[in-house]
């Protein structure tokens, strides 16, 4: 029989080994060793393990929309609407012209009868901008109004038809180009050729379209490889002036530049009323603004050197604060050279800061004082500060004029310099007045939008007539064909005549003299050009 195994005699392992007391005591030890370093680890693992991957977030606004730097920007159809305020109501009348083109396109046994313009601009204007909401819907509310008659009527031809697409740039580099990859990714499904609009006159502005107009890849035996794929898309600017853009590849611009405009003032102050007046130039000297830069060079390039009252301008600075401050201390100065005309090359946005300290200006208010601005004077009657304006007009001894872009009081004054079907599209019963009654035309937004996307229209039709290929229309196509729009060809645009030359600027453009009075009304005192006489 067995004895039973007692506590003081050694126990067999597993394995019927007898282990002696100094092993379990130590195999006991190893096994709480192991223990403990095993939960040591497993704390270390769960203090020090990375953190899981966080959820991407959504920043899709809409379908081509996306959310850069809290904004959304891209490119609609007019189904998402950048400012539903200012925007809704003419997006909504976008879109359903859109659906009908895509419905009608795909009954359609043409391959081509359908392509596609994108308007292009900051939708959403910030306080420093210096267009303003009211100028942004009429511009739009423009060139809605082409793409109806371009569509709906037989003014210009019928096909292809024009889908117009609507692009949100924001106001940075970033949300820029991602509208710029939208407009890529949408390209070969809308079948968009040109890009019209396009802002203002501003170095990021020509970045913005070099990469619009550039090849998508670079020539054949071309060693240069560039940053970002070009969009290989034709480019129509609205209200772009600045003499710095003539000549960038793929543009064209239906405003005249600003040394038209130069010569333009300067022409207008020669008349019997201004001849042996002294004139002042106040100049912006921002760096990044090829608008202001090139509008005080070119007047004083155009200007008679003995009748200025001072050899160099009076620079400010619009990109520090302290504009308006600045414009206050300098009043003295201004007195002491006692000009009878300032010329002020600058923002509007700045005028009302300008004229303000002008109005109890210390010297001379006796004597009348005339203002004379450039194109963007026409944004003033809707911005901020306009009061400021009519009062300095009102109580200051100050006359204020500018050279517009469009304006309808040229219509009567030169009737030979605007001939054409477009003029029908703004009067009595057009379509414009029909689709946005009680909209003004004052500031020549609406006008110009209208003749941007109307260039374009003509570029379009005129490379599909060419075509040898069913009508099929590409960027590059239109590229190719705005050297064409010239002479017997020129678009007779709402804003006069535009024939392009080689650099892409129009040719003897119909430049309005326009004077903002005190009651805050708009009306045009000539139509003037380049040597004096628009084209006919």
């Amino acid at each position: 029989m067995q004895r039973p195994w007692s506590r003081s005699r050694p126990r067999p392992d597993d394995w019927g080994v007898v282990l002696p007391p100094w092993w379990r005591r130590r195999r006991s030890r190893v096994v709480a060793v192991v223990v403990a370093l095993a939960v040591l680890a497993g704390g270390l693992y769960w203090l020090l393990r990375p953190d899981p991957p966080k959820p991407v977030a959504d920043t899709s606004c809409a379908t081509g929309v996306e959310r850069v730097g809290g904004v959304c920007v891209g490119v609609t159809d007019g189904s998402y609407v950048f400012d539903k305020k200012n925007l809704g109501s003419l997006f909504a009348k976008i879109r359903q012209e859109n659906t009908a083109v895509e419905a009608q396109s795909t009954k359609s046994d043409r391959p081509n009868s359908r392509v596609s313009v994108v308007y292009l601009m900051s939708m959403v204007p910030g306080e420093k901008d210096s267009n303003t909401p009211d100028s942004v819907r009429h511009e739009i509310q423009g060139a809605y109004t082409a793409q109806m008659e371009a569509n709906r009527s037989n003014k210009y031809g019928d096909l292809p038809k024009i889908k117009l697409l609507l692009a949100h740039i924001g106001n940075g580099a970033a949300q820029a180009s991602a509208t710029l990859e939208q407009i890529r990714l949408r390209t070969p499904k809308d079948r968009i050729v040109a890009v019209a609009g396009l802002g203002t006159s501003t170095d990021a502005t020509e970045g913005l379209i070099r990469r619009i107009t550039a090849e998508k890849k670079p020539p054949e035996g071309s060693t240069e490889k560039p940053a970002v794929p070009g969009l290989d898309l034709g480019a129509v600017g609205s209200v772009l002036t600045a003499d710095t853009l003539s000549g960038v590849p793929g543009l064209v611009r239906v405003a005249p530049v600003n040394s038209d405009e130069a010569f333009a003032a300067a022409a207008f102050l020669q008349q019997k009323e201004y001849a042996k007046k002294r004139v002042l130039v106040v100049q912006d000297k921002r760096k990044d603004d090829q608008y202001t830069k090139t509008l005080g060079d070119r007047f004083l390039a155009a200007f008679p050197k003995n009748r200025l009252a001072a050899a160099e301008p009076e620079m400010y600075d619009s990109s520090r604060a302290g504009v308006a401050t600045a414009f206050k201390t300098r009043m003295s100065t201004i007195c002491a050279a006692k000009p009878d005309v300032i010329y002020f090359a600058g923002r509007g946005i700045d005028l009302p800061r300008f004229l303000a300290p002008l109005k109890d200006r210390p010297c001379a208010k006796d004597r009348q004082v005339l203002v004379i601005s450039g194109d963007d004077a026409s944004q003033t009657a809707q911005a901020a500060g306009f009061q400021d304006i009519k009062d300095t007009l009102r109580h200051g001894n100050v006359r204020l004029v500018y050279t517009g872009l469009a304006h309808p009081g040229s219509w009567t004054l030169r009737p030979d310099a605007y001939g054409g079907p477009a003029l029908s599209s703004f009067g009595p019963g057009g379509r414009f007045r029909t689709s946005f009654k009680g909209e003004a035309l004052d500031d020549g937004q609406a006008i110009m939008g209208h003749d941007a996307v109307l260039t374009a229209v003509a570029g379009i039709r005129l490379a599909a007539a060419n075509s040898e290929t069913n009508g099929t229309v590409t960027g590059s196509d239109v590229i190719q064909i705005w050297g064409s729009l010239s002479g017997t060809e020129a678009v007779h645009g709402a804003s006069g005549v535009i024939s392009f030359k080689n650099d892409g600027s129009p040719e003897q453009k119909a430049i309005p003299i326009i004077e903002i009075d005190a009651s805050g009304t708009v009306h045009t005192l000539a139509v003037s050009a380049r040597g004096g006489k628009p084209l006919t």
